[in-house]
């Protein structure tokens, strides 16, 4: 479900912002809200004192300068929770008329609102979040801090906002928001599955710095229900674990019952070369894959390792698969001399019931042999 958002200028920027759907697609979007949600207290956050600025545009958190007259808080709060209301057909759509009120308010309202991200209503911290995030500043603290609470918000529509505003913040910031965001590749506690996608790319990016949230990606990359998700854990893992680890957890893709998730897993293997050699066995088995684009990539892989994956391949030539069979003689006939141990085994190959196989065996000998 899409929030909708009225047609006039500061509502537009917003929702591009949050990618909501508003006239074109913008991938991820955020998730609907639950249907039901009970009080949650967050973390407190820093507020911002309102200040006075009336060149600012509305929404815009001003810096922070004395004020004489305070904005009236409950008004605020009132109108953050008026701020998004119901479509009548599961979404939601910004309220013209609070979002005018709050216009009017000027840039102090902004300021303001910050705060309310903590508040025990949901309505409340929905709607500030929602107006403030286009004018989110990743090098305002309290913002920073205030954003990265939403990570844990009860409401999928809040946590959404909250992911949308991490991926602006700075590298250090997100790396301190890594054990939030591993939380949600929590499909009981995330059930959006973009947004889950969204946290492992994100995740990736940081590379040696999200190594916290390694065993959570792994957990993932094997049972998260979607087939997206698990690919972009695999792709997370192999970017932030070191190249020994990363081949070894990338390699349980190669078992996936989506063959778009074990391609994702022979690729990334076939980029680590060969330090993808502790998955040789899982390599090896693949070599029999019901795609020929991962077994042609887990065979490439199996070159580029060498003679620590010769025992590995030579065990694929006794197999039923006769593409297996294949592509292990294809391999030992490219690792050549340092494959020597595999000729007794090619040898028996020369029998084989099917001709590509005894040429192919004869092949690899004669290329074992130096020749």
């Amino acid at each position: 479900m899409t929030i909708r958002v009225a047609r006039f200028g500061l509502v537009a920027a917003l929702a591009a912002a949050l990618g909501c759907d508003y006239g074109q697609p913008a991938p991820p979007p955020p998730p609907p809200p639950v249907t039901t949600a009970a009080p949650v207290t967050l973390p407190p956050t820093t507020s911002a004192t309102p200040s006075t600025s009336a060149k600012a545009p509305p929404g815009t958190i001003a810096p922070s300068v004395p004020r004489t007259t305070p904005l009236p808080a409950g008004n605020l709060r009132d109108l953050a929770g008026r701020y998004l209301e119901s479509d009548g057909i599961g979404g939601w759509r910004t309220s013209e008329k609070a979002a005018t009120e709050l216009e009017k308010l000027g840039p102090e309202a902004a300021g303001g609102l910050l705060p309310l991200l903590a508040d025990q209503q949901v309505e409340v911290r929905r709607g500030a979040a929602f107006f403030l995030l286009g004018s989110f500043d990743p090098n305002e603290p309290a913002h920073v801090s205030g954003f990265t609470a939403l990570l844990d918000d009860a409401d999928r529509t809040i946590r959404g906002i909250g992911l949308s505003a991490v991926r602006q913040m700075h590298s250090p910031d997100q790396a301190a928001a890594v054990p939030r965001l591993a939380a949600m590749l929590d499909p009981a506690r995330e059930d959006k599955a973009p947004n889950r996608e969204s946290v492992a790319r994100l995740l990736g990016g940081l590379k040696s710095d999200a190594s916290a949230a390694i065993e959570k990606l792994a957990s993932a990359a094997a049972a998260d229900p979607a087939a997206s998700v698990r690919s972009a854990c695999l792709i997370a893992l192999a970017q932030i674990a070191t190249p020994d680890q990363g081949s070894s957890l990338v390699a349980k893709g190669l078992a996936d019952q989506d063959p778009a998730v074990r391609l994702v897993a022979a690729v990334r293997l076939r980029q680590l070369g060969a330090a993808s050699a502790p998955a040789s066995k899982n390599l090896a088995a693949a070599l029999a894959d019901s795609d020929s684009r991962v077994r042609a990539a887990a065979a490439e892989t199996l070159v580029k390792i060498g003679k620590p994956a010769v025992s590995d391949i030579t065990g694929q030539l006794a197999t039923d698969s006769l593409d297996a069979r294949k592509l292990a003689l294809y391999c030992l006939t490219k690792i050549g001399p340092d494959a020597k141990e595999a000729g007794p085994m090619v040898e028996k190959c020369l029998a084989d019931s099917d001709a590509d196989v005894k040429k192919l065996a004869a092949a690899a000998l004669a290329s074992m042999r130096g020749k």
